[in-house]
């Protein structure tokens, strides 16, 4: 369908390309990571304890080893958080 002149657009249209375009930066997903943690399994991470690398889209958790087990056995769900907050194309794939 075409616009016409003068047809007023939504703004939620007007950032359409963009939202598919654009990727979420490196300190964005480790932030959302550590809050994703905390809120589903009420661990407080650090942010030197997560790292991020966008081009395999791994998130690394270097805590102790506990804790890095506790985020594994619940990783589908923490996976599954991200993905809703960040979108599919921004979101982790694999936690270690």
């Amino acid at each position: 369908m075409l616009k016409r002149r003068g047809e007023i657009t939504a703004i939620k249209d007007l950032f359409a390309k963009y939202k598919t375009t654009l990727q979420a930066p490196q300190k964005s997903v480790e932030l959302e990571t550590i809050r994703v943690v905390g809120e589903i399994l009420h661990i407080t991470l650090k942010e030197e304890q997560v790292s991020y690398t966008v081009s395999s889209r791994i998130i690394r958790i270097s805590a102790p080893s506990i804790i890095r087990q506790e985020v594994q056995l619940k990783s589908s769900a923490v996976l599954a958080e991200l993905k809703k907050r960040l979108g599919a194309k921004s979101a982790p794939t694999t936690i270690l």
